[in-house]
């Protein structure tokens, strides 16, 4: 488990990441501002575009005045620790008894 998250422009799932980073400045989920931009295109695509860049530039401005704070590794040591310390499931699983089945082949 990595202790950084990697940076918005690296991920290889996003757009510059703008949404990800507005619903997580909000506390809202990041798909009602891709559905709200994504409707925008219908009415008027230049004016969805420059919002969406605009909002790029807030997140960028407010992301370089404002970092989020990091956590000490000793934290990060602490809570994996943790994990590794859970409960065992209450009742233990006979692998014997429920062994799986082969899928049968189609014809």
């Amino acid at each position: 488990m990595s202790a950084s998250h990697p940076s918005m422009l690296a991920r290889p799932d996003t757009l510059l990441g703008i949404c990800q980073a507005i619903g997580e400045d909000l506390g809202i989920n990041p798909t009602w501002v891709r559905a709200a931009l994504a409707c925008g295109v219908f009415f008027n695509l230049a004016a969805t575009v420059a919002i969406y860049l605009g909002l790029g530039l807030v997140v960028a401005v407010s992301r370089w005045l404002f970092p989020a704070p990091s956590r000490p590794i000793a934290d990060v040591v602490a809570v994996d620790a943790d994990a590794a310390q859970a409960e065992p499931a209450a009742e233990p699983i006979d692998q014997g008894t429920h062994a799986p089945q082969p899928l049968p082949l189609a014809a």
